[in-house]
């Protein structure tokens, strides 16, 4: 998969690209974005977690609601770590 792929797979599967950062873990949205502004191939590990959050949903840290305080603490329970949101002043 080439970089400019990435929005029409993140759209198909009901993904903002800060949904997708926090699945990826990757730390900034805008790595995001510039993947999907390149014609260059995704590195293999990123198109396996594709994959794998595409056929294997139960695996998704989002839980629907992570800009909630609801959202954050089930993110918390569920991965024993604070999502790192900007609405997240604690």
């Amino acid at each position: 998969m080439i970089g400019s792929d990435l929005t029409e797979w993140r759209e198909r599967n009901g993904y903002s690209q800060k949904k997708l950062q926090i699945e990826l873990g990757i730390k900034s949205r805008g790595t995001i974005s510039s993947w999907e502004n390149s014609d260059k191939p995704l590195s293999r590990t990123v198109e396996l977690a594709l994959i794998a959050l595409e056929r294997m949903p139960e695996l998704r840290k989002s839980v629907g609601e992570p800009e909630t305080q609801r959202g954050r603490a089930q993110y918390q329970s569920r991965f024993g770590e604070k999502l790192n949101s900007p609405l997240n002043r604690e």
